[in-house]
């Protein structure tokens, strides 16, 4: 099937599971910033759950099938055509508008065998920031790899991800930490700080990096450059935690009081901007 995108609105991307194991040479993993979604998407129609997908980021977003098929959506439910975590058939000239409002902030879109693009070091994955993959446009043509689902659906007219693999963005997490390379030499008052403050998603986040605003902590000095892991709480000069994400840098001189686990990392992508966020360690 193929689908014409009629508006990228907010952020639109195609993604995958990534490109890991390029990092040592300066690749950022990218991918789909909240894998959960991704598989779940992909899995109401039998695919694998890494099949590329589009990540859809808060709304604005419209496509139009241009060929009859089936379509499935995870993650946050912005688009009414298509409810988050249902999958169903299309017919041609069906418009798909992710414009309603809600907890979370990314959408993913699924197609039979995953959509076709072509690849950069092994993904699909689009990071503009380092000049990865193609960016979408609009009146921009998309295929899937294959014209049906993987799976029986004669006589179904639709299908729903299990009630206990749906997640509910509207809930405030408490995310769980791990001890970072630098931990000891923050202060036992700036570690506590950490787990004990509220702290907010700010607007200038994005594929790169979570920032967080709340009581700065106090960091001990920048640091020689070394490797920085997806999920590090990088400290700068401001005192202010940078969340390293899929299309952040590989390496840097900034402090890392901890790390997030790697479990959390899907569900904290789904913080939306002016998201209250907590921490504690594990």
């Amino acid at each position: 099937m193929r689908i014409e995108i009629l508006a990228t609105g907010t952020g639109l991307s195609l993604q995958d599971r990534g490109r890991n194991g390029w990092g040592r040479f300066g690749v950022p993993p990218s991918g789909a910033l909240d894998r959960h979604a991704m598989a779940n998407a992909n899995r109401l129609l039998g695919n694998r759950p890494t099949a590329p997908v589009l990540e859809v980021r808060l709304q604005g977003t419209r496509l139009r099938v241009l060929e009859p098929g089936w379509l499935a959506v995870s993650g946050a439910d912005f688009c009414p055509q298509l409810p988050a975590w249902t999958a169903r058939r299309f017919e041609a000239g069906a418009l798909l508008e992710f414009s309603a409002k809600g907890p979370g902030l990314l959408s993913y879109l699924a197609v039979p065998g995953g959509f076709s693009a072509d690849r950069w070091f092994g993904s699909v994955s689009i990071d503009s920031r380092n000049g990865l993959g193609c960016a979408l446009f609009k009146g921009q043509q998309l295929a899937s790899v294959r014209k049906a689902p993987l799976i029986e659906v004669t006589g179904i007219a639709r299908r729903l991800t299990r009630a206990d693999q749906r997640r509910d963005y509207a809930a405030q997490p408490i995310f769980e930490l791990l001890k970072g390379p630098q931990f000891e030499s923050f202060s036992a008052k700036a570690r506590q700080q950490l787990v004990s403050g509220q702290w907010t998603v700010t607007a200038n986040s994005d594929r790169t990096g979570y920032r967080l605003d709340g009581a700065p902590l106090e960091p001990p000095g920048q640091i020689a450059s070394e490797p920085v892991l997806p999920g590090s709480f990088q400290v700068p000069g401001n005192g202010l935690p940078i969340i390293t994400m899929n299309d952040g840098p590989t390496v840097g001189g900034y402090p890392k009081i901890a790390v997030l686990q790697d479990s959390d990392r899907d569900r904290l992508a789904q913080c939306a901007p002016g998201a209250q966020v907590s921490f504690r360690w594990v």
